[in-house]
């Protein structure tokens, strides 16, 4: 069985949050509504994305930290608790693909299996969150050319 589009956008507003793009989140929030999410079904889906994209950065500095310091990594790695409905997972598992978080990765695509999704659906949802990160890429990139542009900065000569 196919993800249903509320399912999809559930990973999209994931992966956005995820990515830290503004531009995606104000197309995935609405899409989700038009999809059929509900505000009650909606509030939890970011306050999830939030946590994840903060455990991933927590994990990120604390490794980048030990690496400067030249400390050995944690025997453990502090992971989020684990969602407790299929909503939360498919939202995680965005969020985890959109911050680049391996370790919540691989918690994440577990704990998506765990919660009844099927190796095909979590692929789909993999799949929207990696095309949610590549468009964020792509705005930024835009943006960054603009920016180059409007300062009347040659761009051949940026690089």
């Amino acid at each position: 069985m196919a993800l249903d589009q509320k399912d999809k956008e559930l990973a999209a507003i994931g992966a956005s949050i995820g990515t830290g793009c503004l531009p995606c989140i104000e197309h995935h929030i609405p899409a989700g509504r038009d999809a059929g999410l509900t505000e009650p079904e909606l509030a939890p889906a970011v306050e999830v994305a939030d946590a994840t994209h903060r455990i991933a950065a927590e994990l990120l500095f604390g490794r980048s930290r030990e690496l400067l310091h030249g400390a050995e990594a944690p025997a453990s790695v502090p992971l989020q608790a684990e969602p407790t409905s299929r909503p939360d997972e498919l939202v995680a598992l965005g969020a985890s693909v959109g911050a680049n978080c391996h370790p919540l990765l691989e918690q994440h695509i577990a704990g998506a299996l765990k919660q009844g999704l099927t190796a095909s659906q979590v692929r789909s949802a993999i799949k929207m969150a990696e095309i949610v990160q590549q468009h964020a890429a792509d705005i930024t990139a835009g943006k960054a050319a603009a920016f180059i542009e409007a300062a009347g900065l040659n761009p051949a000569a940026v690089s």
